[in-house]
């Protein structure tokens, strides 16, 4: 399955009431869909492998909502504070890893990150690809760096390795000049207001957003199912 494909396929199991659209679900190459917790027990009774599995997916039911009621997570999802909590944990079951308690298990061949969130009048749905993104935010130099001879010898995370890893990401000022936490920010003030003062700012975080994470969206009207421009 290609991006478009798997993308698709979401959004059927979403309206079609499939799926729950809040919740952190692996995918494996046979389309099959398990909550993390699910996944952890399978493959603990072999019932299926790490290497089986294919997409990690981030989905959050925001439809008390309208997407213009919550810009960041409907324009720039994986800005959105929480979002990076699952691009490292994602990133971090593809190396094999394990650490239950935070979502951490070992997933050797995932290939793609998705996020989906569910609003009242659409559904928005992204899929990265996770090497893309361990690349080109630096988050493969920081697990290296962080973790250093035990990348080698060791199949579980630490606590204080998973926060010092997310918190060395979180600094980094990838967007436009601004780490995450200030991007956000920045985004939230230009539509809430608008203040038309952050507009070359706002752009610049668009840019560096596509650049670095290079997704494939799409969005869906809810009421119709059907998939529209914005």
């Amino acid at each position: 399955m290609d991006k478009k494909e798997i993308v698709d396929y979401l959004a059927r199991k979403v309206f079609n009431g499939e799926s729950n659209p809040s919740g952190i679900y692996i995918m494996l190459k046979n389309k099959q869909i398990y909550s993390a917790e699910d996944y952890d027990r399978l493959v603990k009774s072999y019932k299926i492998s790490p290497e089986d599995t294919f997409v990690f997916i981030d989905s959050f039911d925001n439809s008390d909502y309208e997407s213009y009621e919550r810009f960041v997570e409907y324009l720039f999802p994986l800005i959105d504070v929480l979002s990076i909590y699952d691009i490292v944990e994602n990133y971090l079951d593809k190396l094999g890893f394990y650490r239950p308690n935070y979502h951490v298990y070992p997933a050797t061949n995932l290939k793609y990150h998705v996020v989906s969130r569910l609003f009242s009048d659409r559904l928005m749905i992204e899929i990265i690809d996770i090497d893309t993104i361990a690349t080109n935010t630096g988050l493969r130099k920081i697990v290296m760096d962080v973790l250093g001879k035990d990348m080698l010898t060791q199949d579980k995370i630490s606590y204080d390795q998973r926060e010092e890893i997310i918190h060395k990401l979180y600094k980094q000022k990838l967007f436009g000049g601004y780490n995450l936490d200030e991007a956000h920010e920045i985004i939230e003030r230009y539509y809430t207001n608008p203040d038309t003062s952050l507009v070359k700012d706002v752009l610049a975080i668009a840019k560096d957003y596509n650049r670095i994470f290079q997704p494939y969206r799409a969005v869906y009207d809810t009421k119709t199912g059907r998939q529209v421009l914005m």
